[in-house]
């Protein structure tokens, strides 16, 4: 009789670029992670080791101080109700989904579009079984910290902030109304997305992402296009200088319409992925 079956072991795909003198590893991030989900590679160890420093999205996750001036200023609206914004069939779907989380709809209803999505997406994460303090950013930032490797940030938390409240509000609308909308299904499909890239095979997020990239085209522009443009300068930055970077920023800024991988390569980089 066969014995059990061993486990797996974790794949999820790793980019290189090399030059002369200098090394740039990327892989890619969720911000939130299943718990007990088996996720790091053995060679994500090895990359640390020899990591002279770490890039992530935030260099901190510590809120800023002036986070409730941000969301009073960029993410509360109470001149333009939710209510006034959307139909009865989508303000009836919003409130189901908060019901569920005992959270009254008269909470929601001064948050602007953007904000509400942001939570909305979070109540999600949670319910698919993803631990706000699990996320793979923060294991990495926690493994470098204790190592002694400088940590960088791409972005700032006002950065982000404003990046996301800078959308047209009809782009606000359009990604809210589908979060609603999909939300039961949207569940399922992060968490296939998660296992199949654990496992190396990025073709259910890519068919994601390009979805997102046609049906909410304005906001996969300023999320994703826009982002991983500063992101690939960022990284052309690093190999001006020496030495090895691990880069670790969302697994959506890797595939998909203009990814990370896509715009260095059309500037004449070499990237391998391994």
């Amino acid at each position: 009789m066969a014995g059990p079956l061993a486990a797996q072991t974790p794949e999820p795909p790793i980019w290189v670029i090399e030059d002369d003198n200098s090394t740039v590893y990327m892989i890619g991030t969720v911000h939130m992670m299943r718990d007990g989900v088996d996720w790091e590679s053995p060679q994500l160890a090895d990359i640390l080791d020899a990591a002279d420093n770490v890039w992530l999205e935030l260099a901190s996750f510590d809120p800023p101080e002036n986070l409730f001036g941000l969301i009073m200023e960029s993410g509360m609206s109470p001149d333009r109700p939710l209510s006034s914004l959307l139909d009865d069939e989508e303000m009836a779907g919003l409130e189901t989904i908060l019901d569920e989380h005992g959270v009254p709809l008269d909470s929601f209803d001064d948050l602007r579009p953007w904000y509400a999505y942001l939570q909305i997406s979070s109540l999600m994460l949670v319910d698919a079984g993803f631990d706000p303090q699990g996320g793979i950013d923060m294991h990495i930032k926690d493994r470098a910290d204790r190592m002694g490797i400088p940590v960088m940030g791409f972005e700032t938390f006002e950065q982000q902030f404003e990046t996301l409240s800078g959308m047209d509000e009809a782009v606000q609308l359009d990604v809210l109304r589908q979060t609603i909308v999909e939300y039961e299904e949207a569940k399922i499909s992060l968490v296939d997305e998660l296992e199949s890239w654990i496992d190396g095979d990025l073709s259910t997020l890519e068919r994601e992402t390009a979805e997102i990239a046609e049906e909410l085209e304005g906001f996969y522009d300023v999320l994703f296009t826009e982002r991983n443009l500063g992101f690939a300068d960022g990284i052309e930055d690093i190999l001006s200088g020496k030495g090895t970077s691990l880069v670790a920023v969302g697994l959506g800024h890797y595939v998909g319409p203009d990814s990370i991988p896509e715009i260095l390569e059309e500037r004449g980089y070499t990237v391998e992925r391994r």
